[in-house]
């Protein structure tokens, strides 16, 4: 009897247990990548906004169950802890001296969701197989965004669509989300290995930046010619020279031709009239000047952290009497972060924007791998143009801060292995 139980404890902790543990190890964590893999595709699709909140629901407890299972945790060390740990721990403590506690502590939580789906991608999409994928996820989402934009162009005066949005619910998002994916295709056309891939870089580039064009946001178009430029001085090619010519000639007569024309009641394509005026750049100076002073009243932990904060503060020097009010919110996310939490907040976003774009360099650099080289020239470029974006709207907020989370742990490699 005793060597018939030893022999069942040792089958019943022999090979075919430990095998059986490691199907389902696998299993969990190919579910919750498929989970991700939705999760992403959600994001710019402002009607499937009910998978994206329940798919974070889910996808929280399911990594829950995956660490007390595992008996670890998914954190991995990157080049970018440090200054995100710094950003958020101040804005964190600035919480409790909010003219709204409960709102800056919701806006507070979405920043830790930011952080947690930063920190799942880097765990989970390591392999370059996953890393194409996603890879070419996001080249489909831009794609079908940027055909769909292009379709809701209407230059009749009673025009169905008054904005292009596409599937994003406004042009501000769209213009913001065109910003952050074009990078991708330009790396993918420049350095994919694989040729199916570098054609559907190549051909995915024109209906995006069409797509751009057609919002007549001057804020997107600016990012835009600056990453244009900047790809021209890296890949330093006949061809990006002569891209970047091409896009600043057609900038320059567009722009020209525009302001030759003095009546604008005849341009019925172009949506508003103050998009050939100064009337918005005026109405944001006058905002940009109050958010300073409010600086100055809390430098310290600032008036409240959160996109909606600076409206309520704004209120009474608001005049919609006057020629040109001042605009409703700070349009910039470097000055609306400063003023909700304070100075040191607006350093650590300089900081984590100035590490991201550093590392993606580094990186480029560094690496001889087509898709870690693809990748992170697309986090380089990105960066660069998303904060001339970020300049005069304050968009790195909701499921764009998410994608941008996304795109940025898809680029960032761990320092070390999984700890």
């Amino acid at each position: 009897m005793t060597s018939q139980g030893g022999s069942q404890e040792v089958v019943s902790g022999g090979p075919a247990d430990v095998l059986s543990s490691r199907v389902f190890s696998y299993r969990f964590d190919q579910a919750i990548r498929g989970m991700l893999y939705v999760y992403i595709f959600s994001l710019p699709f402002s009607g499937l906004l009910v998978i994206e909140r329940n798919g974070f629901i889910l996808l929280t407890v399911l990594m829950g169950i995956w660490c007390a299972v595992n008996r670890r945790h998914f954190f991995c060390r990157t080049p970018v802890d440090v200054p995100l740990a710094a950003f958020v721990l101040w804005v964190g403590v600035s919480i409790p001296f909010s003219a709204s506690p409960a709102y800056s502590f919701g806006e507070f939580a979405k920043l830790l969701q930011q952080s947690l789906v930063f920190y799942w991608v880097v765990f989970f999409f390591q392999s370059p197989t996953h890393k194409r994928r996603i890879m070419t996820m996001i080249l489909g989402m831009l794609i079908v965004s940027s055909v769909y934009g292009i379709w809701q162009f209407d230059s009749a005066p009673t025009r169905k669509y008054y904005f292009i949005e596409s599937f994003l619910g406004s042009e501000v998002a769209l213009t913001t989300f065109l910003v952050m994916t074009l990078p991708l295709t330009a790396a993918v056309a420049v350095y994919a290995c694989e040729p199916w891939l570098k054609r559907l870089g190549v051909s995915t580039a024109p209906l995006a930046v069409a797509c751009q064009l057609l919002t007549f946001s001057r804020a997107g178009m600016l990012a835009l010619f600056v990453e244009v430029i900047v790809l021209a001085g890296m890949v330093r090619t006949r061809l990006m020279t002569a891209l970047a010519g091409v896009v600043l000639v057609i900038s320059l007569f567009g722009a020209g031709a525009l302001f030759y024309i003095s009546d604008q009641n005849e341009l019925s394509f172009i949506p508003v009239k103050t998009k050939l005026s100064a009337y918005n750049l005026v109405s944001r100076f006058k905002a940009w000047e109050l958010g300073f002073e409010k600086v100055l009243e809390h430098p310290l932990f600032g008036s409240g952290y959160g996109k909606n904060m600076f409206q309520p503060v704004s209120q009474a020097q608001l005049d919609h009497s006057e020629e040109v009010p001042m605009a409703h919110g700070t349009h910039n996310t470097l000055l609306d972060v400063t003023v909700g939490a304070g100075v040191p907040a607006g350093i650590a976003f300089l900081w984590l924007m100035w590490m991201i774009g550093r590392t993606g360099l580094c990186q480029f650099l560094a690496t001889q791998d087509s898709t870690e080289r693809t990748w992170s020239f697309a986090l380089f470029l990105m960066a660069i143009g998303l904060f001339v974006r970020l300049f005069f709207d304050h968009m790195w907020v909701g499921s764009l801060a998410v994608l941008f989370w996304v795109m940025v742990g898809m680029a960032v490699r761990p320092v070390f292995s999984k700890i």
